[in-house]
């Protein structure tokens, strides 16, 4: 699989399938998260990234700097449809993402970051920082696969 998609790519598909009309949002909370759980999946699944950007352990869970600067505006409110298109990606791509999104997209940003809060990867990359600390240490893409493939294996 060529790997052509930016963090920026897959945050525009997963906000452009948001059924608002049923009452469906994503908050940048819960952006963060199904971004994190995409990637982390699609290493586990085809030991390759998804996109380059890393994520970092914040205090609230997982969190990609970038895609914080563009969207901390919304808050704790709603992320509206994007205006840019999404660029072309292949079927199974597709189908991998709405697959992570009928998984994670049903749960709101506060559980989604309860659960990487018991995970692993987050864990281990804030080694050493307090509860509510500040942290920009990198959650390696090694420990998202690894753990990843391990939630695999037990399912």
């Amino acid at each position: 699989m060529k790997n052509a998609l930016t963090i920026f790519d897959v945050a525009n598909f997963f906000l452009k399938i948001v059924d608002r009309d049923s009452g469906s949002t994503i908050t940048p909370l819960k952006l963060q998260k199904i971004l994190y759980y995409a990637q982390g999946y699609h290493l586990a699944y085809y030991d390759v990234e998804l996109f380059s950007e890393d994520f970092q352990a914040w205090a609230h869970g997982p969190a990609n700097e970038e895609i914080y600067e563009k969207y901390k505006i919304y808050g704790f409110n709603s992320i509206p449809s994007p205006t840019e298109e999404i660029p072309e990606m292949d079927d199974s791509t597709c189908d991998f993402l709405n697959d992570i999104w009928q998984t994670f997209g049903i749960y709101d940003g506060k559980y989604l970051e309860e659960l990487t809060h018991k995970e692993k990867p987050w864990i281990d990359a804030r080694k050493g920082c307090a509860p509510g600390e500040k942290c920009q240490t990198i959650i390696t893409k090694d420990s998202m696969k690894t753990f990843f493939k391990s939630v695999l294996n037990d399912a």
